[in-house]
């Protein structure tokens, strides 16, 4: 089972910024001939120059010299994560532009250079709901559908975009697809959709799981109840059940196996963040809060902090827990920030400590 490695070798940054960290084989070769045989990862952030407030450029941190740039400055803000494409040369994010109610909302897909290669906006009575990079490096998956000014949003299309030409495939027959996910292990975009309207007035039936198949540009049904699947593909996880934070299935016969593991519910926190840990066969991660100390009779409680607006909003000091969705059991618990928004495209989880930024690789037993 994969299990995190934390040997290190450090690159000096400046004061704010933080240390890239070349994380070792499993077999000890030096940092240099490691760096050497392997092209350096892509690692790319949304931020504000203080840390807090809304977002408004793109920084890419350097590899070989731990130096940051800044590639992007948006007219407005950047509404979300950017999402690396899967040989990092392109980076995507959405954007709005502009004050309401003439907020322009849209899609920006830029080089790793800066150079904006293409600007997908939103047409008449139309959003963004999701996107997600599948099928290649050149090719992303939207879902776009009602306005904001719509209060009951409805996704309604799924089209996948190529960056260089601007072809805009619809994928067709799906009734309001919600979600949708990359697979690389079966070449496959899984998408979920709304029930479709004969299921209607049908309580507590499963939301139907859609298979495309790149290569072929076929479209399925499957009998899965979620679509975030583990590297290997061996397990899945639907983070939308309601009443609960998430379920875990099996691939192989959609069993629900989330009982199996050993959760200290009062502890761990599951976020938007956390998933599968890159690079792993099928390692969940998960937030581990220490447990609350009650207080004695007569203590009075803590005043509240008040958060300084010009330090950067990163948690550096809280614990991780990764669970091997196989045995249940914890298999692994590190320090750091790994919900910072830094995005990647090596097989690697990125944590910010306070001795910077680290690649973090599975190792193998």
């Amino acid at each position: 089972m994969a299990r995190t490695t934390e040997r290190s070798c450090h690159v000096p940054m400046g004061s704010r910024a933080a240390a890239l960290v070349s994380v070792l084989s499993a077999l000890g070769s030096a940092c240099e001939a490691s760096q050497a045989q392997q092209s350096a990862p892509v690692l790319v952030r949304a931020e504000n120059p203080i840390g807090v407030g809304p977002r408004d450029r793109v920084i890419v941190l350097d590899a070989p010299t731990g130096a940051r740039r800044e590639i992007y400055r948006s007219e407005g803000q950047i509404a979300d994560q950017v999402a690396v494409s899967p040989d990092g040369r392109y980076v995507a994010f959405a954007e709005v532009v502009g004050s309401e109610p003439a907020a322009e909302g849209r899609l920006t897909l830029l080089a790793l250079s800066g150079q904006v290669v293409r600007t997908i906006k939103s047409a008449e009575n139309r959003g963004l709901r999701n996107y997600v990079w599948c099928c290649d490096s050149d090719r992303i998956a939207v879902i776009t559908g009602s306005s904001r000014e719509d209060p009951a949003f409805r996704p309604e299309t799924l089209h996948i975009v190529d960056v260089r030409t601007g072809e805009e495939k619809n994928v067709e027959s799906i009734w309001r697809p919600l979600q949708a996910a990359w697979a690389a292990f079966d070449s496959s975009l899984y998408i979920k959709g709304a029930p479709p309207p004969e299921a209607r007035g049908k309580p507590g039936g499963p939301w139907p799981v859609y298979r495309y198949h790149a290569p072929s540009g076929r479209l399925s049904t499957t009998t899965h109840r979620g679509i975030f699947f583990s590297p290997d593909g061996s397990y899945y996880f639907d983070p939308s059940v309601e009443g609960a934070p998430f379920r875990l299935y099996r691939t192989i016969d959609d069993q629900d196996v989330t009982a199996t593991l050993t959760l200290p519910s009062e502890q761990v926190r599951w976020g938007p963040e956390f998933g599968w840990m890159p690079g792993a066969d099928h390692a969940l991660l998960f937030l581990d809060r220490p447990p609350r100390v009650p207080l004695r009779p007569g203590q009075p409680r803590a005043p509240p902090r008040r958060l300084d607006p010009n330090v950067p909003q990163v948690y550096p000091d809280r614990w991780n827990l990764a669970l091997d969705a196989e045995t249940g059991r914890i298999i692994d618990r590190f320090q750091g920030d790994i919900g910072a928004g830094w995005k990647t495209n090596a097989s690697a989880l990125v944590v910010e400590r306070r001795t910077g930024v680290e690649l973090v690789r599975p190792r193998r037993r």
